[in-house]
This record gives C-alpha cells, structure tokens and sequence, in this order.
C-alpha cells in the first residue's frame, strides 16, 4: 500500500437547506437531454440559480453534514 496516495473516500452525506428560512424544498433549473441508449432522460447542467418552496423565493443553499 502507497501511503503517499490514500485511497480517496467520498464527501460526507449531506442535506441542502435554504439559507434564509433552513427548509429543505429546494429547487433547481436544469437541462436534460435524452439518452436513446438508455432510453432515459439524463442531466447535462443544473443552474446556480436555486428556489425554496418553503419560503417562496429565490435562495443562497447550505449544506449540512448527516451525522449518524
């Protein structure tokens, strides 16, 4: 085993929160294209730009860490 190179984990878990009222109905525009192959729709962009449902508006997003 390398020590200089670990072996990468992944990112913890996380949950996305609106920054203003803490709800979790967020939502994202994105693009799609079709896929023939898999016969499914497949994401090519989501947009910066995000929506609470809760709140109602637009909205800055925070992820928090799931802690078991």
């Amino acid at each position: 085993m390398n020590i200089n190179n670990p072996i990468p984990q992944p990112d913890p878990s996380v949950t996305i929160h609106c920054a203003t009222c803490d709800g979790q109905n967020i939502r994202a525009d994105a693009y799609a294209e079709w896929n023939p192959e898999l016969q499914t729709w497949e994401l090519v962009t989501i947009f910066d730009s995000k929506d609470c449902e809760d709140c109602g508006g637009q909205c800055s997003t925070v992820e928090k860490e799931i802690t078991q």
